[in-house]
């Protein structure tokens, strides 16, 4: 018989779920915190845990998963978020190790990962009209806020290589992927980055919150009845176009819909997200407004390659081969969207 308690040295960790109770323990060991209770809230690009801590307070633990981009981007992060807390834009605030860092490094079977913790947000995302106006208000404080950031470089540009030839790189490689199919997914990049440097000269720049899809914030009802949005996981935010960060919100409910074109759901709910954003002090031009098209496709881009790269984590289940052929046609159809009512 072999001896199943010896380690196999063949064997090569790609990814580490941590059982809740050894976040608990980094928490206190790292933050000074008493945490009665701590649980996974979900896998996916990150490992997100929930914690309650003896005193009653909420926090939620974020330990940062490998990503094939590169290394992690929690230094901008971080001092972004607090930048952003500080000058009362509605984000939840980092909270700062023992020791003054930011984050914790910690030593995985797959390599080092770093763990952060932010304030908890109660409340419930965006669902009615009034909630996505709100939520277009705060986004356009957020970036508001942002414009005077000094504080560490982004190791990210939000722009068509991040958006669109890393996706290219990862179906290169890709093994769900037939010739023709990877040669259709070239031409199609090779059309958005064409239209994206000729757009881009007249296109507004900003901070971008980066994955601004609606179930990344909150709506928060105060001791006093006031509402308002409160904006958390900025761990892909980075200098980009505005036209992106608002093209987020339509393209979720797009996929989550299986739609080709707008309905009318959605451009209502767009009006008054757009409403709210100007209302914020945003003030997006004819020209991001009209780039929204190309933005939603190289949004959905962004994600497949999310997919795409993560198969060492995810599988190819996450991106298969049926799947990609079909997003040529839905991003087809994209070109022409209209989320006027």
């Amino acid at each position: 018989m072999p001896d199943l308690t010896a380690h196999d040295p063949e064997l090569v960790a790609t990814h580490t779920t941590a059982a809740a109770a050894s976040v608990a323990r980094w928490v206190e060991l790292h933050y000074g915190l008493a945490v009665a209770h701590c649980h996974l809230i979900r896998r996916g690009l990150n490992d997100n845990y929930a914690l309650l801590c003896a005193d009653g307070s909420r926090h939620v633990a974020r330990l940062y998963s490998i990503r094939p981009r590169g290394d992690f981007n929690i230094d901008f992060e971080t001092a972004l978020v607090s930048h952003l807390h500080a000058r009362g834009a509605g984000v939840a605030a980092p909270v700062a190790c023992s020791s003054g860092d930011a984050h914790v490094a910690l030593r995985f079977p797959e390599g080092p990962r770093a763990l952060a913790l932010f304030r908890h947000v109660e409340g419930a995302v965006p669902d009615t009209l009034e909630e996505f106006e709100l939520t277009g208000c705060t986004l356009a404080h957020i970036h508001g806020a942002a414009r005077d950031y000094a504080g560490p470089a982004s190791r990210y540009t939000l722009d068509g290589h991040h958006l669109a030839s890393r996706t290219l790189a990862y179906l290169e490689t890709y093994p769900e992927i037939d010739k023709g199919l990877r040669e259709t997914y070239r031409q199609l990049v090779q059309r958005l980055l064409q239209e994206l440097a000729t757009a881009q000269g007249g296109l507004t720049r900003v901070v971008c919150h980066g994955d601004t899809h609606g179930f990344n914030n909150h709506i928060h009802t105060g001791p006093d009845g006031s509402r308002s949005a409160v904006f958390f996981d900025f761990d892909d935010a980075g200098p980009g176009f505005l036209a992106y960060d608002l093209s987020v919100m339509p393209w979720s409910y797009m996929v989550r819909k299986t739609l080709k074109e707008p309905d009318d759901t959605l451009r209502e709910r767009w009006a008054h997200y757009l409403r709210g954003y100007e209302a914020g002090g945003g003030e997006p031009s004819d020209a991001d407004l009209c780039a929204l098209p190309l933005f939603v496709q190289l949004r959905h881009l962004w994600n497949m390659g999310e997919a795409a790269g993560r198969r060492h984590h995810w599988g190819t289940s996450a991106a298969p081969q049926d799947w990609l052929k079909k997003q040529v046609d839905v991003m087809d159809a994209w070109k022409s969207m209209d989320l006027h009512a």
